[in-house]
Parts: structure tokens; C-alpha cells; sequence
């Protein structure tokens, strides 16, 4: 029997590898030889390395849409066809099955060496708003899998969920020795999480909210150093979160599709906060589809007040 030989194309952010690989690796579970496809930024080399993956490395460090500068594009026009002669002679040499494309801008070099070559092809949309290289594939009569039920931008698609991690639920005292943090016995944790949670003015809403939330303790994720002021505790990123999972009463993280859908598998409470800046306001679209299907979880504009979202946080998880 041969065996079956399956390709990736998962690159630029975490939100778009962390579901590739947990759906790669349920494919090897099942006896697939998987390969994945990712760009040149260091933040994807050091994620498939934390995992032990070794991916072909696609000379890609973002979109020619994705930047103002006439020289970047020019430069990201150049690496797209770098990236698809690349990508054709891995092809070319794997031999692959079937191709399966995480979205992003690495997927639209396989996307077009797949359609050539008529290689069967799915794409994942970890979104509730189609990305580019999505709505370019749909139209190309590419198969279309979602994250959640509703996908605006195309029409045809098939809602499958977003794949992530199965969780690890630790005890709280180890998760809490793990992370290096020291918290009264049995007082409410509230998370923080999410590098752009941690900087500018959004920062020191949250830091305000926990001045008025002196009830409960939180645990600030991805700080840039480890320390600790009052009840609130900085604490290092985190490659692996089951211990920072496994010590939150409730969550406020941004509304990436793959956090979000980690944290409904963890079952965790959570405040939302949609990155304004994100293409195509996607992540108020996440935001949304997410509390339609949480049981006790809400979404916070970030230009609101932290009184409002200190009320927010005691109407879900009451201190006592």
C-alpha cells in the first residue's frame, strides 16, 4: 500500500501554523508523510522549531499588499515568483497527493502550482472573513473548509472548525509554579494574552482595569519582562499554554481565529477585543461568531473605558 504523501502551506503568523500543525500531525497519526511550506519570517521558523518541524522555507516575508513601500513590493513581487519556481520543484520532487493551504500569503504559490499541475487542493480559513488568497481560490473552484459557521466573502464553503491543541489541564499550584507566578489561595485569575494586548494605550486600560479589579489577581502574558506590582503579574511568552490555560478564571485576548478557538476547546470565559486594524475588520467578525457560540463571554472596544470593562469582568466571574 503507498503511502500517502500530503503538503502544507502554513506561514506568517502563529494563527494560521499552530492549526496546519495540529492537523498535520493528526494526518501522520494516521500513517500521511506530511510536509509543510512556510515563509522566511523568524517568528515562523521559531514556531515549527518549538515543534520539531523542519518546513521548506519559501524566500516570502509578507504580502506586496501588505506594505505602503514601493520598494517592498516590488522586492515581495519578486520573492511571489522566487517562492512559486521553489515551490515547484519541491512539488516536483515530493510528489504530494493532495496539498492542503492555511491561508495567508504563503498559500498563493502551492495554490498555483496545485491548480497547474491539478494536484487536489483544500483550504483552510481560520477567518469569518475570507482573506485574499481565500476568495481568489473559491473563485478558482478551490474546496473551501472554515473555522467558524459563517465565512463572509465567499459563498461555498464547508464549516469544519479551527484544528488546535488538545488541552493539558494542569493542577493550579503546578500550573502556577510553572509559570513562576504567586497568587493568594483561591482568589479569581483573570489572563491577559496576546502580544498587542501588552503596549500603547490599550495596555494601560488594562493595567488601569486591574487597579479598580483589586479582587482578583492577573497574569499579563508575553510581557517583554517577568515581574510583579500589586496584583498584577508580568510573565515571559509562553510556547507552551497549558499552564497559563489551566490557571485562568477568564481570559481578555484579541480575536484571532485560532485563539479564540482554543479557548472555546478550554472552555475558559473570555472578553474580546477586536484588533481595529485587522484587513477587513476580521477580527470583530471572529469576535462575534465567537460569543455566538461561547457560553459567558463578551467583546470590549478597546477606546472604552476600564471602569466599563472592570464591570464587564465582575459580571462574569463574581470575586465570591
Amino acid at each position: 500500500m503507498n503511502e500517502r504523501k500530503v503538503l502544507i502551506a502554513s506561514g506568517g503568523t502563529g494563527g494560521h501554523i499552530f492549526p496546519s500543525i495540529v492537523f498535520g500531525q493528526n494526518l501522520q497519526a494516521e500513517g500521511a508523510n506530511v510536509k509543510w511550506l512556510c515563509g522566511s519570517r523568524e517568528l515562523e521558523r521559531e514556531i515549527y522549531a518549538s515543534l520539531g518541524i523542519e518546513p521548506v522555507i519559501l524566500p516570502l516575508e509578507g504580502s506586496p499588499l501588505g506594505t505602503r513601500s514601493i520598494t517592498k513590493i516590488f522586492g515581495r513581487i519578486i520573492d511571489v515568483f522566487r517562492a512559486i519556481f521553489m515551490t515547484r520543484k519541491f512539488i516536483n520532487s515530493f510528489k504530494p497527493d493532495e496539498i492542503f493551504l492555511f491561508g495567508g500569503y504563503v498559500s498563493f504559490a502551492p495554490l498555483i502550482i496545485a491548480k497547474l499541475k491539478k494536484i487536489p487542493v483544500t483550504l483552510h480559513e481560520q477567518n469569518a472573513v475570507a482573506g485574499k488568497v481565500t476568495r481568489l481560490a473559491s473563485k478558482w473552484g478551490v474546496k473551501i473548509i472554515t473555522g467558524w459557521p459563517e465565512c463572509e466573502g465567499i459563498k461555498d464553503f464547508d464549516y469544519f472548525g479551527i484544528p488546535v491543541r488538545e488541552p493539558v489541564r494542569l493542577a493550579r499550584d503546578e500550573a502556577l509554579k510553572t509559570l513562576g507566578v504567586n497568587v493568594p489561595a483561591g482568589a479569581k485569575i483573570v489572563g491577559i494574552a496576546g502580544g498587542s494586548l501588552g503596549s500603547g494605550p490599550l495596555s494601560e486600560i488594562l493595567k488601569k482595569t486591574a487597579d479598580l479589579c483589586g479582587e482578583y489577581e492577573f497574569v499579563f502574558l508575553s510581557s517583554k519582562e517577568k515581574k510583579d506590582d500589586g496584583n498584577k503579574h508580568f510573565i515571559l511568552p509562553q510556547w507552551d499554554m497549558n499552564p497559563f490555560y489551566s490557571v485562568c478564571d477568564l481570559l481578555v485576548c484579541r480575536a484571532g481565529g485560532s485563539t479564540l478557538a482554543e479557548v472555546l476547546k478550554w472552555g475558559i470565559p473570555a472578553v474580546v477585543i477586536a484588533w481595529p486594524g485587522a484587513a477587513d475588520n476580521h477580527q470583530m467578525k471572529n469576535a462575534n461568531e465567537f460569543v455566538k457560540l461561547s457560553k459567558n463571554s463578551r467583546t470590549f472596544d478597546e477606546n472604552d473605558k476600564p471602569e466599563n470593562l472592570a464591570e464587564i469582568i465582575r459580571k462574569i466571574i463574581p470575586s465570591s
